[in-house]
């Protein structure tokens, strides 16, 4: 297993007329992905997304090792994206 130390990742998805059913399948299918890139020795996890629907947009987060692994996740889960961004938590 890659002990590459995990980043946070944003991905901002444009997501115009999905559904409610659309936007859990994209979930299962990210959430899925992952798994078969962390069975196959890429650490990487998928944190869950939110939806923001007054601007047809959608944020998912993740937990990987560089952005061209979540790239990979988003690819086998065939979830369109528009970009992947680097992220850090700012705790109290």
């Amino acid at each position: 297993m890659d002990r590459t130390p995990l980043r946070q990742y944003l991905v901002e998805r444009y997501v115009p007329g999905v559904t409610d059913q659309d936007l859990r399948a994209m979930s299962r299918s990210l959430a899925q992905a992952a798994d078969e890139l962390t069975a196959a020795g890429q650490a990487v996890r998928y944190i869950g997304s939110t939806h923001v629907p007054s601007e047809d947009s959608c944020f998912s987060w993740f937990l990987g090792p560089s952005a061209d692994v979540v790239r990979r996740v988003l690819d086998v889960a065939a979830v369109p994206y528009a970009r992947i961004l680097a992220t850090e938590a700012l705790l109290p």
